[in-house]
């Protein structure tokens, strides 16, 4: 029963997911830039945010300065990586302009495509959670039936030691009326011994010959045997 206890409480406090939800400011994000390549309208921003992994090749990203935050600049993700986020700028003229871009300029992100993609893996944990809300009941309800084998086992076991003291106890019987009845059949074959010595012995005593004349055998010739 503790273990059962002891399971839930871990199941309950093993992770720390909880249904989430989806919004633009969990679609926006800060940055410093740390590279800019004029020739090929590319920016690298190094970046520091957990939702970064939704981010995806094409796609829409506006940053502004945050002293000039009405002056809004589009780009589009060409790569990404755990601390650096690549994006392409098509009107880079006029954004260098507008948002006073250098590297070190430390901006403010927003990405509709990342909201998107934030709303849909909040479904997905969500469905998630639920499984493995199912998955935890399941894997209590087994660790209870394992719980409930030892005690199964020791109770299966006083009934069969219960059942083996009875039948030892049978057996020990059946063997007591065995050596009882070869006892008896000793004692009497003993008694019908003992009387047929006896009769044996009368028969012997008053046993009567067919004749009284015993034959004389005196020579090597029976021709010359006579009774006498």
């Amino acid at each position: 029963m503790l273990r059962t206890i002891a399971l839930f409480i871990l199941l309950t406090l093993s992770t720390g997911y909880s249904a989430t939800t989806a919004d633009a400011s969990s679609a926006m994000f800060s940055g410093r830039v740390s590279l800019i390549n004029k020739d090929a309208k590319l920016m690298r921003v190094k970046i520091d945010f957990a939702n970064a992994r939704y981010l995806k090749s094409r796609d829409r990203v506006e940053f502004w300065n945050e002293t000039y935050p009405e002056k809004k600049c589009l780009s589009y993700v060409e790569g990404r990586s755990s601390e650096y986020l690549l994006v392409k700028i098509p009107q880079y003229t006029n954004c260098v302009s507008n948002v006073h871009l250098t590297v070190g300029t430390y901006l403010r992100l927003y990405s509709q495509d990342l909201e998107s993609s934030l709303k849909v893996g909040a479904d997905l944990v969500d469905i998630l959670l639920k499984k493995r809300l199912a998955l935890r009941a399941r894997l209590l309800r087994h660790q209870k039936a394992l719980d409930g084998f030892v005690e199964k086992v020791d109770a299966l076991n006083k009934r069969y030691e219960v059942l083996r003291q009875k039948l030892e106890i049978e057996w020990q019987q059946e063997l007591a009326a065995l050596e009882e009845d070869k006892t008896e059949n000793y004692m009497s074959y003993k008694h019908s011994q003992a009387r047929l010595n006896e009769l044996e012995h009368k028969l012997q005593k008053y046993r009567i010959e067919d004749q009284n004349l015993v034959e004389d055998r005196w020579s090597l010739d029976p021709k010359l045997y006579f009774k006498k």
